[in-house]
């Protein structure tokens, strides 16, 4: 009876660690920020100047732009919040001093949640961005980049700021692909060690639960090593340079989402399906020696 608990256990538990982590994979909720105490400490300093006002205005063009901007009507079209050129405007604004980022209730911040393919903002959190979305100014989510573009040259830029830049993005796009690459590997492996650990009901049990087990342990190496690197990279993302710009404020509230959390329960069950069923046949076959010495002595 219990030969054949073990099998259906280990089946149950990686299959649930399997679910867990594909949800952890598919969901938006790894890293969270909540802007609204910041919004309130902003507004109970009485800015009714251009700091919160920035918050709602679109932006419609990009100044001092190198090459292939055109005047008049070309620059009337809206950049939409998030997007490569917005980061690269609020950079240009924050050095060259116009008042969107001077202060730390000049930068447009909303309450938003990541995941490992689409960064969201909060749908009911603050009614500025809502409205910025329901008018097409800004889009609900954007996709995350795991391909490096080079950015517009922007003028009146230091070099050695603008190279900065761009050697973090690219420090940051690494640290993005391992995050995906290896909890990619994990969930196939996990999947791979399901299977072998199902074949052990009608097939060669002791060797089956072995090589599952050690497959489990595998795919939990790939995992932890997913989830460090993703914490790796948020910390590295939140400490580049320059800071008012990639940083936030103390009185930002941000962490880490259920989706990670989801995924760390996952690698407990993982490690442990693996250690069971890697020492499982071990025991097994000492506990069947004991018994077998047992009886020949009686006899």
């Amino acid at each position: 009876m219990m030969e054949r608990c073990v099998p259906a256990l280990s089946v149950c538990v990686s299959a649930l660690s399997l679910l867990l982590l594909l949800l952890a994979l598919c969901s938006d909720h790894w890293y969270e920020t909540d802007t609204r105490r910041h919004k309130r400490n902003c507004d109970r300093k009485g800015s009714d100047s251009n700091d919160q006002k920035n918050r709602d205005m679109p932006i419609y063009h990009l100044p001092l732009v190198e090459g292939g901007a055109r005047r008049g009507g070309a620059l009337a079209r809206p950049i939409h919040v998030g997007s490569p050129e917005e980061e690269l405007l609020e950079n240009w604004r924050a050095i060259a001093g116009l008042g969107i980022l001077e202060t730390e209730c000049g930068r447009p911040l909303f309450p938003t949640h990541s995941g490992l393919w689409r960064k969201c903002y909060f749908r009911g959190r603050d009614r500025d961005i809502d409205t910025l979305i329901s008018k097409g100014i800004a889009d609900r989510c954007t996709s995350v980049k795991y391909h490096f573009s080079q950015p517009i040259r922007l003028r009146n830029i230091p070099l050695n700021l603008t190279r900065t830049i761009q050697q973090d993005e690219w420090h940051l796009l690494h640290l993005r692909r391992i995050t995906a690459g290896f909890l990619g590997m994990a969930a196939a492996v996990l999947l791979c060690g399901s299977i072998v650990a199902a074949v052990g009901f009608f097939w060669e049990e002791s060797l089956t639960q072995h090589v599952s087990g050690l497959l489990f342990l595998m795919a939990g190496i790939f995992c932890t090593i997913s989830l460090c690197t993703f914490a790796a990279s948020v910390s590295y993302d939140l400490s580049r340079n320059p800071p008012f710009i990639y940083g936030l404020p103390a009185d930002v509230d941000h962490g880490y989402g259920w989706s990670i959390y989801s995924a760390w329960v996952s690698l407990g069950l993982t490690v442990a399906s693996g250690c069971f069923c890697t020492t499982y046949p071990f025991l097994s076959r000492g506990k069947a020696l004991r018994s077998k010495t047992a009886r020949e002595s009686a006899v």
